[in-house]
């Protein structure tokens, strides 16, 4: 995983990594059929938080990496989406939430993309409580990095960008709304800044990921 993640990322320690990874309660692994190599991993956290009187599970996103060689497969989406609605259907009568930190426009493409409720977005503002929701968690998480004026994380010192080459930004990509509105708030994000972001993980998710998925079957594209 380390490996992996030092090939990808610039300014970043092993001892940091292993400080993040410790602080997670699960990790997704993505492994080759072919000869059981890493080529991809997500490492998360499930815990509660409570704003405004209400108690909500977070699903925190940590370091995340997959092999590029392998990007356009679906494994991660359709693992994270397991992790998520199981936890979420354990605990129904409690909102769910993902918690995204974002440096890079292709991760925040995977929220924008499959989300039906997620924020911040380029369409409509973000509501008033998962405004204060997105305020406590990075208040919370990162005291010295939030910026609550943009909803951006701005570390003090370097923990990581991504490597030049890897995930740039193409001219034919920034016509997008979704991609073009990530930029716009996260200008830095080519230092390491990352843009705090909220998905919404119930029932409306699932049905969403699944109408994907059967549009792609008819369309005779099978997904992977």
């Amino acid at each position: 995983m380390w490996a992996l993640f030092e090939a990808t990322y610039a300014d970043v320690e092993r001892a940091r990594f292993e400080r993040d990874l410790d602080g997670k309660s699960h990790v997704i692994l993505l492994v080759d059929a072919a000869d059981g190599a890493v080529r991809g991993f997500s490492t998360q956290r499930l815990f509660d938080v409570t704003v405004q009187g209400r108690v909500v599970q977070v699903l925190y996103s940590g370091d995340t990496v997959v092999d590029p060689a392998y990007w356009g497969q679906t494994a991660l989406q359709r693992a994270f989406l397991r992790l998520g609605m199981t936890a979420a259907l354990r605990r129904p009568f409690t909102p769910t939430y993902w918690y995204l930190i974002s440096k890079g426009y292709k991760t925040y493409l995977l929220l924008a993309r499959n989300f039906p409720e997620h924020w911040p977005r380029h369409d409509r503002p973000t509501p008033p409580w998962q405004a204060a929701l997105l305020e406590a968690l990075g208040t919370s998480l990162f005291p010295a990095a939030w910026q609550p004026s943009t909803g951006v994380l701005r570390h003090p010192a370097p923990l990581g960008r991504l490597r030049e080459g890897v995930a740039p930004v193409e001219p034919s990509a920034v016509v997008h709304p979704d991609v073009s509105y990530f930029l716009e708030r996260n200008p830095g994000h080519a230092a390491g800044d990352e843009l705090c972001c909220l998905g919404h993980v119930g029932l409306d998710l699932w049905t969403h990921y699944t109408a994907k998925l059967v549009r792609r079957a008819l369309l005779g594209r099978r997904p992977r």
